[in-house]
């Protein structure tokens, strides 16, 4: 019931946001705008939703403060250098062959992809032919950016990148560094104009040959992105490119047949050259209050496991033993490294009789399937069962991190969970199993005298409890008994 009420509460936030400021925040991702009121909550050490609601409309200062926690400011120089690599094999090509250009860089945060894009295009002798539009609705954000002005400590790993990505010289080159930060020749921001632009309620930008916005959609609900695609495909001219970011995708999109693919493992897509008079732009609906009934009546069963060090072996030994007709669907989050080339998904396919995967943002959950939390992003459960991939902040040291992903199991699932700590070398998931346990799901402990690290196990119990400790070779009988004894009670 404590969670039906902090939900109204929460709508109530974002109504008034909406009504007072014109910021609608009421299609981002659940998880992810309740985590980022829950900061501003601890921050100004306020107890209850509903009380930042006088803060909210009679404080612009506050607001002004709350809204940075809502924009998403994770970024980087050359992020992602195989992407960055593909626009200029294969897009700035096409760009060139146009007498000048326009790229958009939406939602761009504190800029650092702007500044990347820029160096580029001047290597590749096309900056005076190009137009950059930079925008976001955070204007701290946008002040950052267009000083551009980062940390020096940043710069070994934006250069690496930088060379990885095509690089010709020497990023330190376009910078002058003094003291802890660096600065950038202001002669690349000449061709950049910098302005204020919510892709959630504001309009058409312009007829742009590129648009990059990349790890934005994945903090948006399916209405929202749909609603955001349509802005971009409207935005774009014939033949022009949208980069988005590398969890992101245009299948089961409204606008997924207006593109063709051009590299669809660096997610870049080209505009077909259809009438724009014939895509209608989606307009947010109303917002409804989320149903108390449908929640009851909703399948909610889940199993959400965490691991670390030692957690590939402890799974293979789980999954090889659980039956082809599970009744649990599974997500995992098994702390790996950044690396975009996990093997995880091959190597636990090889013994289990479902189906293992990497997840997908959006994805709906299915019994049958095993969900594996993808490298360098959180896993989340949404209310509707979807799954969310964010590249928020670590949490407890981790990205993925099993205690966002048990937070959010916990919020939707309740006590349909049951969650799993299994071997690994800290903390994480100690808490978010805690969490679980209170709303009233099961937790399941490897034994920590038996698992190969026993410090995250250790963790668990000192912190959430148990309602079995197990070995990991009786795990899987023990999830499969509990599991069909829950399902058989639906």
């Amino acid at each position: 019931m404590m969670h039906d009420l902090e939900n109204y509460e929460l709508n109530l936030l974002l109504g008034a946001i909406e009504y007072r400021w014109g910021y609608d925040f009421r299609n981002y991702a659940r998880v992810s705008i309740t985590r980022r009121v829950k900061n501003v909550m601890l921050r100004h050490q306020i107890e209850r939703i509903s009380d930042l609601i006088p803060r909210v409309l009679h404080d612009p200062l506050f607001f002004q403060d709350m809204v940075s926690d809502f924009s998403i400011t994770v970024t980087e120089m050359f992020r992602d250098p195989h992407t960055w690599n593909a626009i200029v094999t294969e897009v700035f090509p096409r760009l060139q062959s146009w007498p000048y250009f326009k790229i958009w860089h939406a939602a761009c945060a504190t800029g650092e992809e702007v500044w990347s894009m820029a160096i580029l295009l001047q290597e590749a002798g096309l900056l005076e032919k190009a137009t950059i539009y930079a925008t976001d609705f955070n204007d701290t954000a946008l002040y950052q950016a267009r000083q551009g002005t980062y940390h020096v400590k940043n710069m070994q790993t934006a250069n690496r990148s930088y060379l990885k990505a095509g690089g010709q010289h020497s990023l330190s080159k376009y910078y002058v560094a003094s003291d802890n930060e660096v600065v950038f020749d202001e002669s690349l921001s000449k061709r950049i104009v910098w302005a204020n632009h919510n892709l959630t309620t504001d309009g058409i930008f312009g007829e742009m040959n590129l648009i990059m916005c990349r790890n934005v959609l994945i903090y948006f609900s399916p209405l929202l992105q749909n609603q955001v695609l349509s802005l971009f495909t409207a935005s774009l001219s014939r033949g022009g490119f949208l980069c988005l970011g590398g969890k992101e995708t245009l299948n089961f999109t409204s606008v997924e047949n207006r593109y063709a693919p051009i590299n669809l493992k660096e997610r870049i897509w080209s505009k077909n050259n259809y009438e724009d008079a014939l895509l209608p732009i989606i307009l947010p609906k109303k917002n409804k209050a989320l149903s108390i009934e449908s929640i009851k009546d909703s399948s909610r069963n889940i199993v959400a496991i965490g691991c670390s060090m030692g957690g590939a072996k402890a799974l293979r030994v789980i999954l090889s033993q659980l039956p082809r007709d599970f009744p649990f669907p599974i997500v995992i989050t098994q702390h790996v490294s950044p690396s975009k080339n996990s093997l995880l998904a091959e190597l636990l396919q090889r013994n289990c009789a479902l189906i293992v995967k990497d997840a997908e943002d959006a994805e709906v959950i299915k019994t049958g399937y095993v969900y594996l939390a993808p490298p360098d992003f959180h896993l989340l459960i949404e209310n509707n069962m979807t799954m969310k991939l964010s590249s928020d902040e670590r949490q407890s040291y981790a990205r993925p991190s099993i205690d966002a992903m048990f937070n959010s199991v916990a919020k939707s699932c309740g006590a349909n969970a049951i969650g799993v700590i299994l071997t690994g070398a800290n903390s994480d998931g100690a808490e978010g199993l805690a969490n679980i346990r209170k709303a009233g799901g099961c937790a399941f402990i490897e034994n920590p005298k038996t698992a190969h690290t026993m410090y995250m196990p250790s963790a668990a119990l000192r912190t959430a409890g148990a309602d079995k400790v197990l070995s990991i070779e009786n795990m899987a009988s023990a999830l499969t008994i509990q599991a069909k004894s829950s399902a058989n009670q639906k």
